[in-house]
């Protein structure tokens, strides 16, 4: 069965901690299935709980996420059957196959219904080279909130989530991640938070650029569009051609934003700072976490989160320093994806030195609150620290003016 290309994007190796989506097996735990399964040879009538090897999630834009559980290895015969803990919630459609999607019985589950069940009862495998797929629907597990659907995986084994393709671009714990060319993304040991816009359509803002300077007032000049996906309002924009600077209002905690912003009007790399409404000046602990990823010729896309209420503020760069970032990323182009799934059975890819490092780019290296000192030495990059600050504090009074 033909596949598309698996590109594994964004692998994420954290150790395994508490929280509400906390899913494990306990080790040779034994369940009591005598109710619920009948075999002349079976007469314990207890059943190992069987570990899951990998999970798999297929995810769109719906509450409900179909789950396929993995077990890798492992043969065992009806008169030896497991049983498999399934995730909590309303659960239908139950199948239990192999890899290549024939049927594996006897099967069953622990419970009057399979829909409040707990345990999925895989009566056989017959074959350690052939992996067991136990599959259903889970209902209410990604939220929708005010656009944008979100759910937080963690679990302490492989984990591989499969978006939708009218999904394009997904954010992997606030970061951009464009799946438009991939199945999904990997996780392993896994805590992740995945979310993504329910609307696509996104809100365009005009700029105009004027020839008169920026202490005169002017409606006339260059428009230019400026493209917004976001789970809330879009305030106002201010531009300053001067100073390479674009700003506007935020009303929203939390509020994710993905801006596609005209090279012609402001050149990246961007250094994006997030202000209190009523701030005069700006100050390193200003500058906020951004990632900037698929750039053309003709536009920059450029992602970030603002956590409070206020002011966002993203200074561009010169000629210069956009030539230096165009030549960076031409010599970090990765290599193209050769690795397939066949299937559910994939081999664990690992993200090159270079990719990894184009992914990254920009994302750990700043804070809402910077207080690094090698990390300061690095934020103002367009005409110094102690002169930028000045400068974009004469913008903001100038605004307010």
């Amino acid at each position: 069965m033909d596949k598309k290309i698996l590109v594994t994007i964004f692998t994420v190796l954290l150790l395994f901690s508490v929280s509400s989506q906390v899913y494990a097996d306990e080790s040779n735990e034994q369940i009591d299935i005598s109710k619920f399964y009948e075999r002349e040879s079976f007469n314990s009538g207890f059943a190992e709980v069987r570990q899951t090897d990998k999970i798999i999630f297929e995810i769109g834009k719906d509450t409900t996420v179909h789950v396929k559980h993995i077990i890798i290895g492992d043969p065992w015969q009806p008169h030896e059957p497991k049983v498999i803990k399934m995730l909590p919630g309303k659960h239908s459609n139950l199948q239990v196959t192999d890899e290549d999607g024939d049927y594996l019985r006897p099967m069953g589950f622990v419970g009057e219904t399979f829909e409040e069940a707990e345990y999925i009862i895989a009566g056989q495998k017959a074959l350690a080279g052939y992996d067991l797929v136990a599959e259903y629907d889970l209902e209410n597990f990604l939220e929708l909130n005010d656009g944008l659907w979100t759910k937080n995986f963690d679990f302490p084994h492989d984990v591989m989530i499969h978006v939708d393709d009218e999904v394009e671009i997904i954010f992997a714990n606030s970061r951009p991640v464009d799946i438009s060319d991939a199945e999904g993304i990997n996780c392993m040991g896994c805590n992740i938070l995945i979310e993504f816009f329910d609307n696509t359509e996104s809100i365009t803002k005009t700029v105009i650029r004027t020839d008169t300077k920026f202490e005169e007032i002017s409606n006339t000049g260059e428009e230019y569009s400026v493209e917004f996906l976001s789970d809330g309002a879009i305030g106002e924009l201010n531009f300053i051609d001067e100073l390479n600077y674009l700003s506007f209002d935020v009303n929203q905690e939390n509020q994710l934003f993905l801006v596609k912003i005209p090279l012609d009007l402001l050149l990246s790399p961007y250094h994006v700072f997030l202000s209190e409404i009523d701030q005069d000046i700006l100050v390193d602990s200003d500058q906020i976490r951004k990632s900037e990823f698929k750039q053309t010729a003709t536009h920059a896309n450029l992602s970030f989160r603002a956590n409070i209420e206020g002011v966002i503020h993203i200074v561009g760069s010169t000629e210069m320093e956009h030539e230096k970032l165009l030549d960076k990323l031409q010599k970090r182009i990765p290599e193209p994806a050769k690795e397939t799934i066949d299937g559910v059975k994939q081999s664990d890819e690992k993200l090159d030195d270079t990719t990894k490092e184009q992914l990254f780019e920009d994302w750990g290296d700043t804070s809402s609150n910077v207080n690094n000192n090698e990390d300061n030495t690095m934020i103002f990059v367009i005409i110094g620290g102690a002169v930028i600050a000045v400068i974009i504090g004469i913008v903001i009074k100038l605004k307010k003016n």
